[in-house]
């Protein structure tokens, strides 16, 4: 295709591996403005519901809580597609397909009142972000592998970031007044209600444009930028060779897929990532309509999302930093425990508003923490090959689980309807969420840094470590006498076999 050309020529006049990092951080962003706006549909239920239920359709506010659950659990179950379809069709496509996909859903969802069909379309949307979503950082984890907690834990932040700004702009734009449910109300009026319509309708717009501007500044990796840079630090004339196939699927990745899902040690960290946040995903999934329905003010439930984001904003890169710099096993424990902690909180305050909403503010940044925990982890642990595929399993079992944490609170709105009602059943959860959060303690406590060994090994990693390693100067120093070698043996490795030992890249 003569526009794909464009945008390789494009990304191919800039040589410098750090210009080309920093476009392609910016252009990534400005990619996720369409999936962070689409996510924006679980925090705007409260107004669709009530303009459903204007038009005559039998619905109340819980339904929402359903939304961001089959949402994140469509994400999840996609999301594996991700790294095959990049294979397949490439980095420029997939996106490309992704942006389209989610202007489709989102232009069908505003022109209809069909509660199931809603739902229908909400699957569609999380296949738009699984796919759209995770290939960007992906490809940006690989520009600088050793600093990927600090750097993707950056990338989250201004994800946050912009995700604020949008939520705020779409409240402006929904419920200008800031209108505040009365006691017993369960519905917002008509004229507030049918406005999310205009705010998708100004995003309809908005998304190609942000499309074409992403892809023309982000710039996939490519490992021959990395010659010029090994080349300079050597000061030689020699010009080195890399596989330029190390980042592609190979004849071995069913059989290292098959290896890793199959092994017990998937099942421990998909009960971490589950069972330990249950009550910080339970009381996000219902802030929002119990906040509502509790009469917290519109004001701060407008303005929630800007305290929340701006917290995360600076923790975020903090935590990344930590996770560098710290071992996984000794983080998790400490995220664990101020999970169980965080339990055992709500469970004796939740009749304060106040207080209920600092720690709505807390769980945030808690998990906050334990996102950028996992996502490292499994990178480092699984390697960059298969992070998509591997963590994508792992989410789906995670978004299950939402669902049925999702479905618990629809089943307790059937029988208690008002906030006050509703302080009563959740206190029960949250008292029984200190148990469950107590199980995934446990797992945790048996989790290691070690990393999963593959029956044909993968050499990307151990790629990526090396051309990034001259970064200090005693590294430097070190591949000025012997760095061109090591590069020629790695091609010479990568001829002769089908992985690349350790013994080969020290040697």
């Amino acid at each position: 295709m003569n526009i794909l050309k464009y945008f390789d020529n494009f990304q191919n006049k800039i040589k410098k591996k750090r210009t080309r990092y920093i476009l392609t951080f910016i252009g990534s962003i400005i990619f996720g403005i369409g999936g962070i706006a689409s996510l924006g549909i679980s925090q705007y239920s409260v107004y669709i519901t009530s303009y459903f239920h204007h038009n005559q359709v039998e619905i109340d506010m819980q339904y929402g809580n359903l939304i961001m659950p089959i949402l994140m659990l469509s994400n999840s179950i996609f999301s594996p597609l991700a790294g095959l379809i990049e294979n397949k069709i490439g980095l420029y496509l997939s996106l490309i397909f992704s942006s389209f996909l989610l202007e489709i859903v989102l232009l069908l969802f505003i022109n209809q009142t069909n509660v199931w069909f809603s739902f229908i379309l909400i699957i569609f949307l999380g296949l738009s972000n699984g796919i759209g979503m995770p290939i960007p950082g992906k490809n940006l984890f690989c520009y600088y592998p050793k600093k990927g907690g600090f750097l993707g834990s950056l990338m989250t932040s201004s994800f946050i970031l912009m995700g604020t700004t949008i939520s705020i702009i779409g409240e402006k734009v929904i419920n200008p007044e800031k209108y505040t449910l009365s006691k017993g109300e369960q519905f917002y009026p008509l004229e507030i209600s049918k406005n999310y319509i205009k705010f998708y309708k100004y995003f309809l717009f908005i998304n190609p444009f942000t499309l074409v501007l992403a892809l023309l500044l982000i710039k996939k990796y490519d490992p021959k930028y990395e010659e010029e840079l090994i080349q300079d630090n050597n000061n030689s004339n020699t010009e080195p060779k890399i596989d330029k196939n190390i980042f592609k699927k190979d004849e071995n990745y069913s059989k290292n897929i098959k290896k890793a899902i199959m092994d017990k040690r998937i099942l421990r960290l998909i009960g971490i990532s589950t069972l330990t946040p249950f009550v910080v995903g339970f009381s996000r999934n219902t802030f929002r309509v119990y906040g509502a329905l509790a009469s917290i003010s519109g004001g701060v439930m407008q303005y929630s999302q800007l305290f929340t984001g701006f917290s995360n904003i600076f923790v975020g890169p903090i935590w990344g930093y930590i996770n560098d710099k710290y071992k996984y096993e000794i983080i998790i424990k400490i995220l664990c425990g101020s999970c169980i902690f965080q339990s055992l909180l709500f469970s004796i305050f939740i009749k304060s508003n106040t207080i209920y909403i600092i720690y709505i503010f807390l769980g945030s940044i808690i998990m906050s923490g334990f996102m950028s925990a996992s996502n490292l982890h499994i990178l480092r642990v699984y390697g960059i090959k298969y992070s998509l595929e591997i963590g994508g399993v792992i989410g789906i079992f995670g978004g299950v689980f939402n669902i049925l944490n999702a479905l618990l609170s629809f089943i307790i709105s059937k029988f208690y309807h008002t906030g006050e009602e509703l302080q009563f059943a959740y206190r029960f959860i949250y008292i029984s969420g200190i148990f469950i959060c107590g199980i995934g303690f446990y797992l945790a406590l048996k989790e290691k840094d070690d990393k999963f060994v593959y029956p044909f090994s993968t050499k990307e990693d151990e790629y990526l470590t090396m051309i990034n390693s001259d970064i200090n100067e005693k590294e430097n120093n070190d591949i000025k006498s012997s760095g061109i070698n090591n590069v020629k043996e790695i091609e010479m490795e990568s001829s002769n076999s089908s992985s690349i030992t350790e013994d080969s890249i020290n040697d």
